[in-house]
């Protein structure tokens, strides 16, 4: 498996830092990026990250901040492949929901579980791109079958119209 860029955008510092040092464990061959803010992380969208895991709230550092969803909002409309897994402290359905509709591919609540369940959400995500790339690829196969089964019968139209076949 190539690297697969992920970024890391929380300003809780500490959740950040165990967020890494988990995944990193977990997949190695991850190139992480840490940003405590969603505008350090728009400025890096041009490293074409596959996944970002969002903080929904992201003002700790900066109180005039954009926060998650705004954030979730710009990646999604302009990196239409790169997925996002929310992270909140907020256990709240409505949150969740919402950040569901915006876009985001996931969301987990900050408690005890949350690594293993980012993990879980990225395991999943794997497995969503890898249906995608198969869908893409029967697709493209399908097309090229329904060209060459249109030559086959033009052709044979053209061979009776000609008086070659009857």
């Amino acid at each position: 498996m190539d690297k697969e860029i992920v970024f890391i955008v929380d300003d809780e510092p500490m959740h950040a830092q165990m967020m890494q040092d988990h995944l990193q464990t977990a997949y190695p061959n991850f190139e992480i990026h840490m940003y405590n803010t969603g505008e350090a992380c728009a400025e890096n969208m041009d490293k074409k990250p596959g996944i970002v895991i969002l903080d929904y709230h992201l003002d700790a550092v900066d109180k005039t901040a954009r926060n998650g969803i705004q954030i979730l909002e710009f990646i999604t409309k302009e990196y239409p492949d790169t997925y996002v897994i929310m992270i909140s402290g907020q256990d709240k359905i409505d949150v969740a929901v919402e950040c569901m509709r915006a876009g985001a591919y996931d969301y987990v609540v900050k408690n005890e579980t949350s690594f293993v369940r980012t993990e879980n959400a990225i395991e999943r995500l794997f497995k969503h791109r890898s249906v995608i790339r198969s869908n893409g690829n029967y697709k493209r196969i399908n097309k090229i079958l329904i060209g060459g089964i249109t030559i086959i019968i033009l052709f044979s139209f053209y061979m009776y119209l000609t008086g070659r076949i009857s």
